[in-house]
């Protein structure tokens, strides 16, 4: 670990951790730095609660409660807001559903008061509604404009398939057509209770003057039963290697995903994996990825791969994209380092390298108070320990080289991978044919397709 990190780790401010609420959970982290507050309201039970056929529901959900409530208009909101000087957008993944903002610390108790009638008085108007779903079916035909976030898209759900996880949290138009009023406001107020929340705030405020303005604004709030997280049971895995081609007209590049689940976050080997995917296919120059695809052939230039830390099983993810004539080069040279890392792991030396290099990215990610209030709440809603965020750097530099190793020959599956692919079918098909990959293994599907 190296001496930066162990600073930033030690100097890192405690978070206070109490009740809040109607029975939710409080994190405050001061910082007096900046005269600014940065505010989460965290639900826990993201687009994985989203009923069958209704992909979608709670995003829509926490946008619409977002555009009118305390006898707010959808204008008057946006008009208090930006006289207070406060942002506030809802995120949505498939663990939490989150309303989060920053203000001026001054004007922390009127920004409050608004979020309190967005969770406990939304208007949820049918009018909006109506505009609501509008608006978030354009974002759907937009993203479909970028080929990354298409990709990515189409390859959550070709690997979790009919698992929760396989949701898309901004849901599909079909699926938004069909939702009706009554359904969306019940979802939202089953979501939002007290015992589901999280309530948590970082920059210039106090715990003790947080609490009472938490009181008061979400005074009102139901306590409510938590609602119960849906059983994460394992994705069924793919057998072997098997090509999703969605097909996109005119594309002189391909988007190249692959991967496999991954174990939820609190299990024992999260750090190691944490170490082994940054060797091999972290942001640094000299990841296995980066080195062999981009600087030693100039195949592309970037690739990487990571895990999602979730509740339930997370998703390993590889990425790279290339020109069409290098695609198939690009795509066998990934598979088969992967392959590489799964059967020979790491090398001492160079486990001790990433070691040093995670410890000190993580403690740059989390150097600003907002990275950390993002950070615990992240650690929270995954179910890891209340000081997982403080005790990380730590944690990595007691993983030794035989853990790493142990935990990529458990939980890294080469042979077993979904591949999603975003290019021109005709071209790219008939490529990978050519390089005897069987057509049967190659399956064709439209863009916009939901």
């Amino acid at each position: 670990m190296t001496p930066s990190a162990k600073a930033v780790a030690a100097s890192a401010p405690p978070a206070v951790r109490q009740p809040g609420p109607a029975g939710s959970l409080m994190i405050v982290e001061t910082n007096h730095a900046v005269p600014l507050v940065t505010v989460v309201v965290a639900a826990r039970g993201g687009s994985s609660t989203d009923p069958h056929h209704r992909d979608g529901l709670t995003n829509f959900a926490a946008e619409l409660a977002r555009r009118g409530a305390g006898g707010r208009t959808r204008a008057q909101l946006d008009e208090s807001l930006d006289g207070l000087g406060a942002s506030l957008e809802v995120e949505t993944d498939p663990d939490s559903v989150r309303f989060v903002g920053q203000v001026l610390a001054r004007n922390l108790e009127p920004f409050l008061a608004i979020l309190g009638d967005i969770v406990v008085r939304p208007t949820l108007a049918a009018a909006e509604m109506e505009r609501t779903r509008r608006e978030i079916e354009a974002q759907i035909d937009e993203s479909r404009n970028d080929d990354q976030t298409l990709c990515t898209r189409f390859f959550t759900k070709n690997l979790y398939g009919d698992h929760p996880y396989g949701h898309s949290p901004d849901g599909s138009r079909t699926d938004l057509d069909n939702m009706t009023a009554d359904e969306v406001a019940a979802h939202f107020r089953k979501l939002f209770v007290g015992r589901n929340l999280i309530f948590a705030a970082s920059g210039d405020v106090e715990p003790a003057a947080q609490a009472a303005l938490l009181a008061r604004a979400f005074g009102g709030l139901r306590e409510g039963p938590a609602e119960k997280q849906p059983l994460l049971r394992v994705p069924v895995p793919t057998s072997g290697w098997r090509i999703q081609l969605v097909d996109k007209p005119d594309r002189q590049q391909t988007q190249i995903m692959f991967g496999h689940a991954g174990p939820p976050a609190t299990d024992p080997d999260l750090v190691a994996l944490d170490v082994a995917f940054a060797a091999f296919g972290g942001h640094g120059m000299t990841s296995t990825l980066m080195d062999e695809v981009r600087t030693k052939r100039g195949l592309a230039y970037g690739a990487y791969l990571s895990m999602a830390q979730r509740r339930g099983a997370g998703a390993v993810t590889g990425w790279v994209f290339s020109s069409n004539d290098k695609v198939v080069a690009t795509l066998k040279l990934v598979l088969k380092l992967y392959l590489s890392f799964m059967e020979k792991g790491l090398a001492p030396a160079r486990v001790e390298t990433f070691k040093t290099f995670v410890a000190g990215s993580y403690a740059s990610e989390i150097d600003a108070p907002e990275h950390r209030l993002e950070a615990r709440v992240a650690a929270e809603l995954a179910g890891l320990p209340a000081d997982f965020v403080d005790t990380y750097v730590e944690k990595v530099g007691a993983v030794t080289p035989a853990e790493v190793n142990a935990a990529i020959a458990k939980h890294v599956h080469a042979r077993d991978l979904a591949i999603t692919m975003v290019s021109t079918a005709s071209v790219v098909r008939k490529l990978l044919v050519q390089a005897k990959i069987k057509d049967t293994a190659i399956d064709v599907v439209g863009f916009e397709r939901d």
